[in-house]
């Protein structure tokens, strides 16, 4: 297993001659520094990499500090790349906090795009993964609690993207409803086929007919009881069969691509986009579909124009 050090010590040269096939793609979820837990790359390390390796955009996620500001600086290092980032709802900016929404949303630029629903402390979370008992729930009974209610309107009337986190598949379910009829567009259920949320095959479906995109990550195919990072060994793996069949039995237009990495003993973001996208080629996804789930589908979210073809 090649370790974090030697994936950091390639240079961005040899990246960006391996990664071709990443022409025009979009990374949705990557974990950069500084943060609580160690990371492989820096902000500027990470958009670095991924201009050379011909991406056009990227979004920065923090489970405890917000990107929308991080996305800005680190957008004046690139020319080509669009940098983005946003705010995950867990207890470090108050839960279901709606000015954390709103202030994010205020940045100069527009960067601060995504808004994530509670991960690490949302009480699923912790429930799935034996962790202290409570945590952030986002249903009272079997409606939304009003904190949501507020944060829903946030994102419609600011056109931000509402990512569901690591809630449970009920309270995935009732969100995706409820955005639905408050007239919320831009709906991606973070890695759907995860431990957390734990989505079924007819769950997916009914979220993707409700038009959410279901997000897909590279690191869950790195994940099990023999993962490399002993934070990951609590998940299942997810296979890249597993994977290649949902999209086929769902169809990729539903789907967006991303890795989910940044752990320092994980590959790199750009070399495990790479081998992301030849392991679902090898699957028997095609290139078109690959193209419509990490160009396409990811520039809706982000109000960015259809590649040219």
């Amino acid at each position: 297993m090649v370790t974090g050090l030697l994936w950091l010590g390639l240079g961005f040269g040899a990246i960006a001659a391996e990664s071709s096939r990443l022409s025009g793609a979009i990374e949705f979820h990557v974990h950069t520094a500084p943060d609580v837990v160690p990371r492989l790359w820096t902000d500027l390390q990470l958009v670095q990499a991924a201009e050379s390796a011909g991406l056009r955009a990227v979004v920065l996620k923090n489970h405890v500090f917000p990107t929308g500001d991080r996305a800005g600086i680190a957008q004046q290092t690139v020319k080509e790349l669009e940098v983005f980032g946003g705010v995950v709802l867990n207890e470090a900016v108050g839960g279901l906090n709606p000015e954390a929404v709103r202030v994010m949303s205020r940045l100069p630029g527009g960067r601060g795009k995504v808004v994530w629903l509670p991960t690490i402390d949302a009480a699923y979370h912790r429930q799935t993964f034996g962790q202290e008992p409570g945590g952030i729930r986002v249903l009272d009974g079997d409606r939304l609690v009003p904190e949501l209610e507020t944060i829903l309107y946030s994102v419609r009337d600011r056109h931000l993207v509402l990512a569901t986190g690591h809630i449970s598949p009920q309270e995935v379910l009732a969100v995706v409803h409820r955005a639905r009829e408050l007239g919320i567009e831009k709906l991606l259920i973070t890695h759907a086929m995860a431990e957390v949320p734990g989505l079924n095959l007819e769950q997916m479906k009914t979220l993707a007919e409700l038009g959410a995109y279901l997000e897909l990550d590279y690191v869950n195919v790195l994940m099990g009881p023999n993962a490399v990072d002993p934070a990951h060994r609590a998940w299942r793996q997810v296979t890249l069969e597993e994977m290649a069949r949902v999209i086929q039995e769902i169809g990729s237009e539903h789907f967006i691509l991303s890795t989910d990495l940044g752990r320092p003993h994980d590959p790199n973001p750009i070399q495990g986009y790479q081998a992301f996208l030849q392991g679902l080629q090898n699957q028997g996804i095609s290139e078109a579909d690959l193209a419509l789930m990490t160009q396409d589908n990811p520039a809706r979210l982000l109000d960015l124009p259809k590649s040219p073809t």
